[in-house]
């Protein structure tokens, strides 16, 4: 009786799995570009749904003729594979970060670094993505009182189809025309690189000159830079992963809920935009000195000498151009690295103060209950709590 149960519960087990094999959901994945890390996500929700992948246009850089499958995934842009993306007539996913909002957020950052001249550089402006970024971009500015100026761009132009020497020289001729200091947005990492190349040829300092932020914080673009890049965080395992959840739904039948949209990740600060905006070239180096050595036990006194200032100079320079006095600065300064060493490291709370040079934990405290009404401990944990699910747009 136990045998001819085994084999009855393993009999049913092949039969399970032939059926599944038959209803096995073979699923497109149509991108044109992605991090590596979209396929990651992609790829961890498909091992789990048993899905079988079709890779033709990721590795083979071509759309798949006559292909006949359940869904698709697609990260596309191009008029050509939009079309084909149609002709499918299957489920696909509809996903994308808040482009809009990136552009938002740079604008505010930079203004936050006391920058009063800004820029933005595409290839292609033309792009869904693009437009939405520069508009975010352009919009915030506005409402600031501010413009932004367009480098390495002419209408009569096809940037993504000029010459590699020939755009640079524009972007060059561009960056040396532009008034110092300034802050240019990048519609991706890829242009930001483009321009640490064209000022590092040009002799122009990054970032006390220009300032330089791109999109989607990719490793081999920010980390491998000749100046380390800034740039505005993209979840793209999250994205992938999430792209194929919202498929799986849709293929079971259940009602789409409409695009969903990944909230901001925060901006990622490297060496590119890592300075205070001030015209006065003794206070920039000032400031320079109190950025690179907040974590020693330094003063306002010593800020002030390294920029050849007297402690009043100083503090008139902070006044009118970034409206706050040096002590903050340096102040603000060491609690946002805090914030970043409690958020990403395990430190214990006297080696965070001491890493930023407040000192003791004590300190630290101290001013978190002042700024922020709760401890460092408090903080961190708050920090670390899972956050809540993507959110979807309506649909409209």
């Amino acid at each position: 009786r136990t045998y001819e149960a085994s084999d009855s519960r393993i009999s049913s087990w092949d039969r399970v799995c032939n059926h599944a094999m038959k209803h096995q959901r073979s699923i497109l994945l149509l991108a044109e570009w992605a991090d590596p890390l979209f396929y990651q996500g992609i790829a961890r929700y498909a091992k789990q749904a048993s899905w079988h992948l079709n890779l033709d246009a990721v590795y083979n850089r071509h759309l798949p003729v006559n292909w006949k499958g359940d869904g698709c995934i697609p990260m596309v842009e191009s008029k050509e594979a939009l079309a084909y993306l149609e002709s499918l007539n299957v489920p696909y996913s509809s996903v994308h970060w808040d482009a809009r909002r990136e552009g938002q957020e740079a604008a505010d950052y930079f203004a936050g670094l006391g920058f009063r001249h800004f820029a933005y550089y595409t290839a292609d402006p033309s792009g869904a993505v693009s437009k939405l970024r520069i508009e975010g971009y352009v919009k915030r500015l506005d409402t600031m009182g501010y413009t932004a100026e367009t480098l390495g761009w002419n209408d009569d132009d096809s940037a993504t189809e000029m010459a590699w020497d020939k755009r640079r020289k524009r972007l060059g001729d561009d960056l040396t025309k532009l008034p110092k200091p300034i802050a240019v947005f990048c519609i991706d990492d890829r242009m930001a690189l483009n321009v640490v190349e064209a000022c590092i040829e040009l002799g122009i300092d990054i970032p006390n000159e220009v300032a330089v932020l791109g999109v989607g914080n990719m490793e081999l673009a920010c980390e491998c830079s000749a100046v380390p890049l800034s740039s505005i965080r993209i979840d793209f395992e999250t994205v992938g992963y999430e792209a194929a959840a919202q498929l799986d739904r849709m293929l079971d039948g259940q009602q789409a809920m409409g695009a969903f949209v990944l909230p901001s990740a925060g901006i990622e600060e490297r060496r590119s935009t890592y300075t205070l905006a001030v015209d006065d070239l003794r206070g920039r180096k000032a400031l320079r000195f109190m950025l690179d050595h907040y974590h020693d036990p330094i003063g306002v006194e010593e800020i002030a000498k390294a920029g050849g200032l007297t402690r009043w100079q100083l503090a008139k320079i902070t006044r009118n151009e970034l409206h706050t006095i040096p002590l903050k600065l340096l102040e603000d300064t060491r609690i946002k690295k805090a914030c970043e060493l409690l958020e990403t490291t395990h430190y214990p709370i006297k080696r965070v103060a001491y890493e930023v040079g407040l000192g003791t934990a004590l300190r630290l405290q101290r001013i978190f209950r002042k700024r922020f009404k709760t401890t460092p401990t408090d903080w961190r944990r708050a920090v670390r709590e899972p956050v809540g699910g993507i959110g979807h747009t309506s649909g409209e």
